[in-house]
Formats: structure tokens, sequence, C-alpha cells
């Protein structure tokens, strides 16, 4: 029998619920959400260096997109507060550009 891994950002349901919508998106809006994401944090001051970022196969949905993909680090190795609340603010985003759409 084979073991489903866990994704890091399935850890925290709120995590996981914005990654989900997040990727649902298309492409142009998954860079924008990236961009919010990374205004957030420069609005923070939360620094990180993303040189062994690209150690690994592009395989992810957001390998795809160098932002969307430097979002998703920063999301990952932010601290777990910060992580939830940018989680949130992810949802009420994209929650919010959905229901102007329509």
């Amino acid at each position: 029998m084979k073991i489903k891994q866990q994704r890091w950002y399935d850890i925290d349901p709120v995590l996981s619920k914005a990654i989900a919508l997040w990727e649902k998106t298309d492409e142009e809006f998954q860079t924008i959400c990236a961009e919010y994401v990374l205004d957030k944090l420069k609005d923070i001051d939360f620094k990180m260096s993303l040189d062994e970022q690209y150690d690994y196969i592009l395989r992810r949905w957001y390998d795809k997109n160098v932002k969307v993909s430097h979002a998703m680090e920063y999301i990952k190795r932010a601290p777990d507060e910060l992580r939830r609340q940018l989680a949130l603010d992810i949802i009420e985003y994209i929650e919010k550009i959905e229901s102007e759409k329509a």
C-alpha cells in the first residue's frame, strides 16, 4: 500500500484551502496573488534568501512562474503565525476578486 506524503501546506487546513484556491486560478491571477503576498511580506520586513530555492526539479504547479514560486517559498519558510495570516489574506483576496468578476 502506497502512503501519500503530505505536502508542507496541507498541515494547516487554512493554508491548504488558500493554496488550493490559488492553484485553481488562472496563471495571470496566480502572478497577481504572488505579487500580493510578496508585497505583504515587504510591509512586515520579512527577509529570506532564495539562493537554494532552485536545487530541485521544477515539477510543482507553482514552479512554472518565478513570482509564484518565490511567494510559495516565502510562505513555506515564514513563521507559523505569519503563514496562517498570509493564508487568511490569500483566501480573502481571492474571494474578493472572484466576487468582483461575478
